[in-house]
C-alpha cells in the first residue's frame, strides 16, 4: 500500500464563505499516480468542515441559512466567553456540518456521482486556511 499526501491552501474573503474544491481535490489525486484507493480530506482547523453537496450552487445560501439558524451568533456561548477569538459559532457549525470526508479512488479518478460536489465550509475565515488531501492505495 502506497500513501501520497498534498495540502490545498486558501484564504477566504469573509468569515464563513463556501467554496468549491472539487477540481482541487482532484488535481492531488492526478498527482499522487495512484489508481484505486481512499481520499481523505481533512480541513487542519476546527472551525471549518469538507462535505459532499449537489452542484446546485443554491444549496449554498440554504445550507448558511440553516447552519445559522441552529448557531446563531452573538449568543452567549460558554467558549466566547474563555477564548478571545470569539469563535464559538465557527466550532458548532464545524461539528454540525460534518468536518471531513473519505472519497473512493477509482482508475485514479475521484469517483463522484454526475452531480456530487466537495465543498469546504469556513466558519471563522479571512486568513490562510489548509486542507490535508491524503490518499491510500495503490
Amino acid at each position: 500500500m502506497k500513501t501520497y499526501k498534498e495540502f490545498i491552501r486558501l484564504t477566504t474573503r469573509s468569515k464563513e464563505e463556501i467554496v468549491n474544491i472539487t477540481a482541487r481535490v482532484q488535481h492531488v489525486c492526478r498527482d499522487s499516480h495512484l489508481q484505486e484507493g481512499l481520499v481523505l480530506v481533512f480541513p487542519h482547523h476546527t472551525s471549518s468542515a469538507v462535505y459532499i453537496s449537489d452542484s446546485d450552487t443554491c444549496l449554498t445560501g440554504d445550507y448558511q441559512k440553516v447552519w445559522s439558524q441552529l448557531v446563531p451568533e452573538g449568543d452567549d456561548y460558554a467558549h466566547n466567553r474563555s477564548d478571545p477569538k470569539k469563535n464559538a459559532e465557527g466550532h458548532l457549525k464545524s461539528i454540525l456540518t460534518g468536518h471531513h470526508i473519505v472519497l473512493p479512488l477509482s482508475n485514479g479518478q475521484l469517483d463522484l456521482g454526475i452531480y456530487q460536489t466537495i465543498y469546504y465550509a469556513e466558519f471563522d475565515g479571512k486568513r490562510e486556511k489548509e486542507i490535508l488531501v491524503k490518499i491510500i492505495g495503490g
